[in-house]
């Protein structure tokens, strides 16, 4: 879908719009990294279940992000 209207923006738009994306890639993989590295930390005794409440914040975040993202782009589009 995005791609289809791609052409129809700006470059500052699509500049913005790849910005935010890169931003959010970079969040998830802090957030990853940040898991790892908790895991692997053996003085922290962090219960599985604690972990994957953790990693599905992340992602309910992350999509919350994208969410608006989005519709900044739809704002832009119309």
């Amino acid at each position: 879908m995005k791609l289809e209207r791609g052409p129809e923006l700006s470059e500052s738009e699509r500049e913005e719009i790849l910005l935010e994306a890169e931003t959010m890639v970079g969040m998830a993989e802090a957030a990853v990294k940040e898991l790892e590295s908790v895991l692997n930390n053996r003085r922290i005794n962090l219960p599985e279940e604690h972990a994957v409440r953790f990693a599905q914040d992340v992602f309910l975040y992350l999509r919350d992000e994208e969410e608006k993202v989005k519709e900044r782009v739809r704002a832009l589009v119309s």
